[in-house]
């Protein structure tokens, strides 16, 4: 009986995935937040839903509807962020009058001895060479020979700067200026960009350890095409990573791929979107492309 109460629950499990039933928090924030001085003077710009193009965030799908939106400096799809500060927080706080800079200096890090040693000037020491040649042996005054073997001096670490860091801040109410207005306008540009690809039908995957990779919808189809089938099909990082290389997507960074095989479950999102999407193409052929 236990059994199967387990087996049906994780059924409901992936079925509530797939319907988009809602679920515990699955994205780790993996980005500093904007600062909350950044969100209360830039506010957000929010992007009307839409249900096209491909999400995936740390190699998770992220399933539609998507919502892109402007936080403050940063980028969200369904309130994840997805981008650190487009522009960072300080270079608006630069153009206000006012403003105030700090320099802090910290002691100088301790060196790294477990690091890969700096090459060291080396000293040439001569020893004898008790070995003669024959010409040697016919000399009437055969002089020993000598080599020079290099002697490397102890690895000494070379001093280290103290760090500097420069903080800026200012008071009273954040005023928006000529140069402020072109940081919102770069940062709105980024989330028109992303907004506009994904519903073209593009994809984007975003993470912490790569750029984002994106493609437009085209290169999309190709890689929905074959993805879910490849996550299914390899159970072993080793076979994941030449299936993919084989199937021409050997321009994703390894990275990636390797967050694509971590999450390799989601076969079963994507799969069931494609079906749904071939479903009411093939519907819509029939009733004239009413739906």
């Amino acid at each position: 009986m236990r059994t199967r109460f387990l087996a049906a629950l994780a059924v409901s499990a992936v079925a509530a995935a797939i319907c988009g039933a809602p679920q515990p928090k699955q994205y780790p924030d993996v980005f500093a937040k904007p600062p909350s001085a950044a969100l209360k003077s830039l506010k957000a710009t929010v992007g009307k839903p839409f249900s096209a193009g491909y999400v995936f965030i740390e190699g998770k799908y992220m399933p539609p509807p998507y919502k892109v939106e402007r936080w403050g400096t940063a980028i969200r799809i369904n309130g994840v962020q997805v981008t650190p500060e487009v522009v960072p927080w300080e270079e608006f706080i630069k153009t206000q009058k006012g403003v105030t800079v700090t320099r802090n200096e910290s002691a100088a890090p301790v060196a790294d001895f477990a690091s890969e040693p700096e090459p060291e000037p080396e000293e040439e020491e001569d020893f004898d060479d008790s070995e003669s040649t024959l010409d040697d042996l016919f000399d009437d005054d055969p002089q020993p020979k000598k080599k020079t073997v290099k002697k490397r001096k102890p690895y000494r670490p070379k001093p280290r700067k103290p760090e500097v860091t420069v903080s800026y801040a200012f008071d009273g109410e954040f005023v928006h200026n000529e140069k402020t207005r072109s940081y919102v306008e770069r940062i709105n540009k980024q989330r028109t960009n992303i907004d506009s690809r994904l519903r073209s039908g593009g994809y984007y995957c975003f993470g912490s350890r790569y750029r984002m990779a994106t493609g437009d919808a085209k290169i999309a189809a190709q890689l929905m095409s074959k993805l879910p089938d490849i996550m299914k099909r390899n159970p072993d990082r080793d076979s994941f990573e030449a299936a993919m290389s084989a199937a021409g997507f050997n321009y994703l960074p390894r990275s990636l791929l390797a967050d694509f095989f971590k999450n390799r479950i989601d076969y079963l999102q994507l799969e069931h979107r494609r079906k749904t999407e071939n479903d009411q193409k093939q519907w819509s052929s029939i009733l004239g492309g009413t739906l």
